[in-house]
């Protein structure tokens, strides 16, 4: 006898065992569609609310709905922290900065992607500036583990061009510039990733804004020895000023320059008006030459002249062919008459060569 037609103990067991079979297999192949993800232990655990079992209704995708909304001021006080914290996981080495940047990611990819649940009934153009992006953004999206939250950096949908071009156009929306802000700090987690202990260098405050987030192409945690000053942000900083400092310089020495001559031609123009002036009231012919001095002293001047350039006799020069040259003439030849002072009436003729005086 197998005794009564009842159940058994152990075909129940059995039974309930064969029931939940599936049910356990099921949830050991499907992923948890978590979005606020935080390292277990850390000082965020208690701000994410149960970090463990959120899903994509802890996601908001308008820039106003952070702070209008619990559920949107709840996920920027998570990521906030999340951000902020230095902590990481003894054992998976896993930094609270990590799970708060794959929580931007998993919120972009909601809100723009509708991936794993659409949430976002808003029609909006970037959807199609951004596709070249959904294969990295999405890449292992429902399976985080220690081994692939960096992975879809290297993919290689993940491109700076695709980038640009996506958060360009939600830049230009005037209620969904969070998202372009998200998509920038993955970029720069990827391009510069930061280490363990380490708070993340952007500010949380910066992200959250409806101000667009500078495209970095530095590592925000180098800075220089002695001092920590960032020589390359000074540099980007004082070049524009070092040339605009030129810049008015040039400017000072040209105006001063352009003035002097201004000035330089006015006195030249204002002398150049007076002598015209003058020579229109008081013209040359009222003084023609000849009447400006005695004729005789025209006359004494032109026989000064006819005597300085007379000579004496030259002489000639007769070559064997017969020929005669004048080879040059003899100084200019006067006559003197020396006196001496007792005899009057009495005095000596001698002829002296111009220039040669003897007493």
């Amino acid at each position: 006898m197998f005794g009564s037609w009842g159940p058994s103990p152990r075909s129940t067991i059995w039974a309930a065992a064969a029931a939940a079979a599936p049910l356990l297999l099921l949830s050991h192949v499907a992923p948890r569609a978590a979005a606020l993800y935080v390292t277990e232990g850390s000082p965020c655990w208690d701000v994410c609310n149960d970090p463990t079992n959120t899903t994509s209704s802890e996601i908001v995708c308008l820039d106003a709905a952070y702070n209008d909304t619990t559920t949107g001021e709840n996920f920027q006080k998570c990521i906030s922290c999340a951000l902020e914290s230095n902590y990481t996981d003894p054992n998976s080495q896993l930094t609270d900065v990590d799970w708060g940047l794959y929580n931007l990611r998993y919120a972009f990819s909601t809100c723009v992607y509708g991936y794993p649940i659409s949430i976002n009934d808003i029609s909006t153009p970037c959807l199609v500036s951004c596709l070249g992006l959904d294969d990295a953004i999405e890449f292992d999206l429902l399976n985080p583990n220690d081994n692939n939250l960096r992975a879809w950096c290297s993919t290689s949908a993940f491109a700076d061009n695709h980038i640009d071009t996506c958060e360009f156009c939600y830049n230009l929306t005037g209620n969904q510039v969070y998202m372009a802000n998200f998509l920038e700090a993955l970029r720069y987690d990827c391009h510069f990733p930061v280490p363990s202990q380490t708070a993340f260098p952007i500010s949380p405050s910066s992200i959250f804004s409806e101000s667009q987030l500078p495209t970095y192409t530095s590592n925000l945690l180098d800075s220089p020895s002695g001092g920590g000053v960032n020589y390359r942000l000074a540099t980007l900083i004082g070049l524009p000023v070092m040339g605009f400092v030129i810049f008015l310089f040039i400017m000072t020495i040209g105006c001063v320059l352009g003035i002097s001559w201004w000035h330089r031609q006015s006195r030249e123009d204002e002398e150049l008006r007076q002598w015209k002036t003058m020579a229109a009231e008081h013209p040359w012919s009222e003084y023609p030459p000849q009447e400006m001095y005695p004729p005789g002293v025209y006359q004494q001047q032109q026989q000064q002249q006819q005597q300085q350039h007379q000579y004496g006799p030259g002489f000639q020069v007769v070559d064997t062919d017969g020929r005669t040259h004048e080879v040059g003439y003899s100084k200019q030849v006067m006559t003197e008459t020396v006196t001496p002072a007792g005899d009057k009436g009495k005095g000596l003729s001698h002829e002296y060569s111009m220039g040669d005086l003897k007493l």
